[in-house]
This record gives structure tokens, sequence and C-alpha cells, in this order.
């Protein structure tokens, strides 16, 4: 279902204009999906088709999102990222939800109403062709608008499915043309939300880029140039013999390697081991804590930029990175450039 995903070549998610009309927008959007989820669970329920309850449920979600990303229209590029995975994530259960219900239906199901299904299906088809038209200009942007465009257009292309499908069961007199689209739906939501998965996450790491002062891109040389910096650190810690000043290195290597993954974990390793060598055991308990941590911040895009890892600051909390702590990443920075 990828070949549904048109490739574009995304401005800079920090600029979103006519939000004015964005807003209004997104409450005409919001309005059209909730009255057709309604229509649609109604004769889906009535008609037994499992390709409109799952446009229902769709057109439910869909409402939600568009009410999430009215209310964090305003807010900072973080929090729209942190709402598109949010959505991202429903996008992913509702498709998981589809194909069990496909599978059962496989056995448990019935022929569903095929006059039903073609003439709500056509009503819906209608509806989000109207919405994604106005969306349309706001296909490009963030992760935020970018899922709510998705979401739009999936629909759209979500009810001609089940009007063919309508027009399968009507000529078969079978429920598989029905159990076949409602599965392609669900894989393309799949699909549409891990793409929005993917861009939320990447726009996280580019905040955490600009956050550190530095160029956390794709480009392969810049992401070998921070781990040279963090690997310095690193060593610079090992070697030092004066406790606070190897705490400051290692907070230093933390804050450098925390967008990646397993330099992450490392840097909580070597912490944890110095407040167990120290006997430092509230050290010792939020260095565990934090390592629990570690793997949803990366999943859900959620790092804490310029926390320092060590407990006497909360795992949650992004501080401003103190001037001691950033003269020492840039000594590493051009200890390795």
């Amino acid at each position: 279902m990828s070949a549904h995903y048109c490739e574009h070549e995304t401005p800079s998610p920090h600029q979103i204009g006519n939000l004015a009309r964005y807003r209004k927008v997104l409450w005409i959007a919001l309005g059209v999906n909730l009255a057709m989820f309604i229509v649609e669970i109604v004769v889906g329920l009535a008609a037994e088709s499992l390709s409109l309850q799952a446009d229902a449920i769709d057109f439910a979600s869909d409402a939600l999102n568009y009410g999430v990303s009215l209310a964090i229209l305003t807010s900072a590029l973080s929090w729209r990222s942190y709402a598109a995975i949010g959505k991202a994530i429903s996008m992913i259960a509702f498709g998981l939800f589809i194909l069990g219900q496909a599978l059962w239906a496989v056995w448990q199901g019935s022929v569903p109403d095929a006059a039903a299904m073609g003439a709500v299906a056509a009503l819906a088809l209608v509806a989000n062709v109207s919405v994604a038209w106005v969306l349309y200009a706001f296909r490009e942007g963030d992760a935020n608008m970018r899922s709510v465009w998705l979401c739009s257009r999936n629909d759209a292309i979500g009810n001609l499915a089940v009007i063919a499908a309508a027009v399968g069961v009507f000529g078969t007199s079978r429920a598989w043309p029905d159990l076949a689209v409602a599965s392609l739906m669900a894989a393309l939501a799949l699909s549409s939300g891990w793409t929005v998965l993917r861009q939320a996450r990447s726009e996280m790491r580019g905040k955490a880029a600009t956050d550190l002062g530095t160029m956390q891109t794709k480009n392969t040389m810049d992401q070998g140039l921070q781990q040279a910096a963090y690997k310095t650190l690193r060593t610079q810690a090992i070697k030092c013999t004066n406790l606070p000043e190897k705490w400051q290195l290692l907070q230093a290597a933390h804050i450098v390697g925390q967008c990646f993954f397993w330099l992450h974990i490392d840097s909580h390793i070597k912490m944890l081991k110095l407040a167990l060598r120290t006997r430092d055991w509230h050290e010792a308990v939020g260095q565990i804590f934090r390592l629990s941590l570690v793997p949803f911040g990366h999943l859900l895009g959620g790092l804490p930029i310029g926390n320092p890892g060590t407990a006497d600051v909360s795992a949650f909390s992004t501080p401003e990175i103190p001037h001691s702590l950033r003269k020492l990443i840039t000594n590493a920075r051009m200890l390795v450039e």
C-alpha cells in the first residue's frame, strides 16, 4: 500500500503560514468526519459490512485528529511532533484492529448488503474529496499538518475501495470483496501511520540538533562527527581522576550522544557504573530509572534535549545547557573536526 503515499521534499517544518485559514479548514474537516462516522457506523452495523465499519472507525479517528490539531496548532514544533506521533500510533492501532476483525470474519461473518455499502461509500467519497480538496494546500509542512492531509487523502482512496467492494459483493453474493477491501484499508493505515511516525521522530531529532548547535542531519559525516565527539568525551571521563570533573564529562557526553540510541544507553551505563563505584545510591537508582526510559524516548521521539542525564535533574526536563558543559562539548568537537 506504500504506492498510495506520494513522496515530496518537505519544506522547513518550523514555518507554517495561513494559520487562520488552516484553523477554519480543520473545523470544517472535524464536522464532516464526525457526521460521516455516525452515518457509516449505523449503516455498517445494519448492513454487516466490515469495510464500512472500518471506514467509520477511521472517520472517528480523523475527527479526533482534527480536534487535536486544532488544540496544538500554535504550539511549538516539538509538541506538534508529539501530537503527530500520537496520531500515527492511532492509525497503526486502527490498522491492526481491522486486520483482526477481517480474520475473525473469514469464519464468522455473513454477506453484507451491497446496495447500502455502495450508497454510503459514495456519500463518504463526496465528503472526503471535499475535505481533501480544502486541505490540499497544506499537504506539505510539519508532521502534524502532513498527517492531517494523509488522513483525508487516504479516506478518499478508501471510499473508492468500498464502492469496489460493494460491486464485488453484489456480483459474487459473497463477503470476500468486503473483507479484502477492509484488509487493504488496514494496510494503508499501517503504512501511513509508519510514515508519519518516522517524519515526526525525524523532526524531533532535527530540533535536538538545533538545540545542541550542531548539524544533526541524515548526512553520514555529520553523524560521524557527533559520535566521535561523544567517544572523545567518554574517553576523557574514563581517564579523569577528579570526581566532579568526571561527572561533568559524562554529562557532556550524554548531551552529545542522546540522539543516538546505543550511545544514549552507553552514557547511562557509564554513569551507573560510576555511581555504584562511589556508592552514590541515589544516583544509581536514578540511572536505572533513566535506562528504562531510553527505549521509549527514542521510539516516541520524546528525548529531553539538553538534559545532562544525572539524577539531580528531572529525567523529563529540557534545561538550558550550562556554560561549563557547552565548553566541554565545543572542545571535544574541535578535537575531532
